[in-house]
């Protein structure tokens, strides 16, 4: 594939990947689907840029996640580039 439409690929499915996500997050809004948005945002990283992400920030930066940190505690734990990260996803007490 040529370069130029590499990039374009690229910010096309971390574009799309953004929407689904933000609008699986606001529609089901519990620590689930949290959990299914930073996977499928570390999935998509290591599926285009062939290993995953060292951190959530790379993951907010990069594609789109977001995360309700009011309402939300992630432990996002990178073993390394071919190694999947483990997630925990916790719903804080009396946050709505």
């Amino acid at each position: 594939m040529k370069k130029k439409y590499r990039g374009k690929l690229y910010l096309l499915s971390a574009l799309l990947f953004a929407a689904v996500a933000a609008w699986f997050v606001i529609s089901a809004g519990n620590a689930e689907a949290v959990y299914n948005s930073v996977m499928k945002g570390a999935s998509l990283c290591y599926s285009i840029e062939g290993e995953y992400p060292p951190d959530l920030e790379y993951l907010e930066k990069h594609y789109g996640v977001r995360i309700n940190e009011d309402k939300y505690i992630v432990d996002y734990s990178y073993f390394g580039a071919n190694i999947r990260p483990t997630v925990t996803v916790i719903e804080k007490e009396g946050a709505e």
